[in-house]
């Protein structure tokens, strides 16, 4: 994955951060803190990596595995 420096939305700078990650299942909603990102300093949009897209994946369909209505965790 291509990690712009300069945001496509805004021209903002990116930097590394830190963002909120929601999915709703229909079942029930998975909300993951303090997800390791790429941060724009001026419009606040968030790029995650693959490696962390991967884990919130799992993370979702482990979620719905078990039926769980309401998943709220954080990666720090």
């Amino acid at each position: 994955m291509h990690i712009p420096s300069q945001c496509p939305m805004c021209s903002g700078k990116v930097e590394p951060g830190t963002t909120t990650f929601t999915v709703d299942l229909t079942s029930g909603v998975v909300v993951v803190r303090n997800v390791p990102a790429f941060v724009c300093t001026q419009c606040g949009e968030a790029w995650i990596d693959d490696p962390i897209s991967i884990k919130l994946e799992n993370i979702a369909a482990q979620a719905k595995k078990q039926n769980t209505q309401l998943e709220m965790i954080s990666m720090a």
